[in-house]
């Protein structure tokens, strides 16, 4: 690959192949740093396979670099190799993905291949979208042909013409004819490619082509494969080995691992062909998934690395602090939640990867096992019990956002249930301030098991601070609301939460009964509805009532290598923070039995403990007993 290709070059090219070989020589250099380029070559190359001249990797040296495995290796029962073969193979290809589908990966295709999957292409394209889902879906889809409506007979000469092009069986992708896209949004990527290359005339002839004749779907089959990798994988960190995920998985994770995949599979809605469509595949991905495809990212920036040059050896002792690279993390994966007072038995490895492609950290960049997130133990009604006041005492008191899990039954069908509510904000905060507006993430309510079903926060503003629907209410009167609107309590009574918008969870006093209601309906409440590939399951509102087995808060607590240290918030001294409030709480608790408060009026001991623990908010009105908190 030359290095001073010119743009007048690209405009006097003549075909695909050309133009592509120029695009790939854009990215090298434009998305690459040199020394990036240069580690890139080093892996490409003392790799590849030469056969006649032509250098090109096979799927055996894309599976054993990236550590992928695939149906060869004993120790992985994860057959993943094949799918990230055909997957690069494609993307190889871009943007002449109908013509030139599948590309053999030769080191310009492996340039594209890399740029397109670790989302740096924004520093050539300007006009593209910062997504991947068209791509990865004509990755992933198979073909078939389908029956076409009869021609006019100019449409007769038209087709004549376009049919005599070759295509690649297997990577030809088309937004099947009742899915209703605009494929101009669809085709950014795609678009302004070319548009840098004068070439978008050529791409109009190739995509029309497509459209015209194919019809594309992904089986759940080969879905399924690359679902259980991005499980496995999805703690993933930069140049850290893959194989500490992916090596002599055992049984028992294998299980868990399965599970997941399987629930996410089920929100993808099957049509009765088989398969996924284009339009199911976004429309999930857009509102259901957003962080699904991240482990791809660290998985491919690997390629950026070689381990056979290692400039910091001719530097000196004082050459590693200036290494560009950072040093590979150790062999061990990092987890995510914190030592506490319990431990789970809700969350595990493949758990935590379902909540990742989904939840986000505290800035909505990142994905909670990337971002600067760590999961403290609060409550669990394993170890602390059903009581409210446990409850009270432990979450109320919780200074940051949490995350809610509940695992239980559903009572009518005895069919297993995991839900929880993501709540960047802590459960109480004064009526007379707003709430804390630096929290950038929204709630979310949602549903992991037996099919994962995600409602994402309302950003409408005149939801903000609205003390009548709080995300997260507590009552002792009434028990946990999520989602729930709160009716304004008369001199005789309180009335209870009441279920409001798309989605709301009760639980009631005892913590033994949830109740989850979910509607298509309902733009107006804290949670917005289900996504368009979930709308044909809840055609009216439906109410889950659910036997709890267990109910799970998790703390939220910034990483102690985000930048959240720096600026003075240190996940160990939140912690400390924290427990030394819980230990002032239960200290006050047991100093309150020693005082008699039903003394008369005339006792001033009693009066004046009483108005010591009013105005300390452990007592009264202000106590936090009722309080509406959240997120907004």
């Amino acid at each position: 690959m030359g290095v001073g290709q010119s743009h007048e070059d690209a405009a006097h090219a003549s075909s695909p192949e050309q133009l592509s070989l120029i695009l790939a020589e854009r990215f090298a250099t434009k998305c690459f740093t040199p020394l990036e380029l240069t580690h890139f070559k080093d892996n490409f190359f003392t790799r590849a396979t030469d056969q006649g001249g032509l250098k090109y990797w096979n799927e055996r040296t894309l599976s054993d670099f990236l550590g992928i495995p695939d149906h060869s290796d004993a120790h992985c029962p994860l057959d993943a190799g094949p799918v990230i073969f055909r997957m690069a193979s494609y993307l190889g290809a871009f943007p002449f993905q109908t013509t030139l589908a599948p590309s053999v990966l030769t080191f310009e295709a492996m340039v594209k291949v890399a740029v397109l999957l670790t989302e740096r292409y924004g520093k050539v394209l300007r006009r593209g979208q910062r997504n991947r889902i068209r791509l990865l879906f004509g990755s992933l889809a198979d073909v078939g042909r389908r029956e076409i409506e009869k021609p006019t007979p100019k449409e007769e000469q038209l087709e004549d013409t376009e049919t005599a092009a070759s295509h690649a069986p297997g990577f030809n992708i088309d937004a099947p004819a009742n899915d209703d896209y605009d494929e101009d949004d669809d085709d950014d990527l795609a678009l302004a490619a070319l548009e840098s290359l004068d070439a978008i005339e050529v791409f109009k002839h190739d995509s029309r082509i497509d459209k015209k004749v194919f019809e594309a779907r992904i089986s759940l089959n080969t879905f399924r494969r690359l679902l259980m990798l991005l499980i496995a994988v999805a703690p993933l960190k930069p140049l850290e080995d893959v194989s500490i995920y992916t090596f002599d998985l055992s049984e028992d994770r294998m299980n868990t691992v399965r599970k997941e995949a399987d629930n996410i599979l089920a929100a993808f809605s099957q049509e009765a062909t088989g398969g996924i469509s284009y339009k199911t595949f976004a429309d999930t991905i857009a509102t259901s998934f957003p962080y699904l495809f991240d482990p791809l990212t660290p998985l491919f920036e690997h390629l950026l690395f070689s381990k056979n040059l290692d400039f910091s050896q001719k530097r000196g002792s004082d050459a590693t602090e200036s290494s560009p690279f950072p040093t590979p993390p150790a062999a061990q994966p990092r987890s995510i939640t914190l030592p506490g007072s319990f431990e789970s038995t809700i969350l595990n490895s493949s758990v935590i990867s379902h909540l990742s492609f989904f939840l986000p950290s505290t800035s909505a960049k990142q994905n909670i096992l990337h971002g600067n997130v760590r999961l403290h133990p609060v409550f669990s009604t394993s170890a602390h019990g059903s009581s409210l006041t446990s409850f009270s005492h432990n979450v109320l008191t919780w200074q940051s956002g949490t995350l809610l899990l509940l695992e239980g039954a559903d009572t009518k069908t005895n069919m297993p249930l995991t839900i929880g509510a993501y709540l960047p904000q802590h459960w109480k905060f004064p009526t007379s301030t707003s709430p804390n507006t630096s929290i950038s993430t929204l709630p979310a309510l949602f549903q992991l098991s037996p099919k994962h079903t995600l409602l994402q926060g309302n950003p409408s503003p005149s939801l903000q601070g609205k003390p009548n629907h709080p995300p997260a209410y507590f009552s002792q009167h009434h028990g946990i609301a999520i989602g729930c609107q709160i009716p304004p309590p008369s001199r005789t009574s309180k009335p209870p939460p009441t279920p409001h918008g798309a989605g709301s969870l009760l639980i009631n006093t005892t913590l033994e009964i949830a109740e989850l209601h979910i509607s298509p309906f309902g733009h107006d409440g804290v949670f917005l509805p289900p996504g368009p590939s979930l709308s044909s399951n809840f055609r009216s509102a439906t109410k889950t009532t659910i036997d709890i087995y267990t109910l799970e808060i998790w703390g939220l607590v910034p990483d102690p290598s985000s930048s959240s240290s720096s600026q003075g918030i240190h996940p160990q001294s939140a912690v400390e923070m924290q427990q030394a409030k819980w230990n002032f709480e239960a200290r006050e608790a047991e100093r309150r039995r020693h005082i008699n408060l039903k003394a008369g009026a005339g006792d001033s001991a009693a009066e004046s403990a009483r108005w010591l623990l009013e105005t300390a908010g452990i007592i009264g009105d202000d106590s936090g007993v009722g309080r509406a908190g959240g997120s907004t």
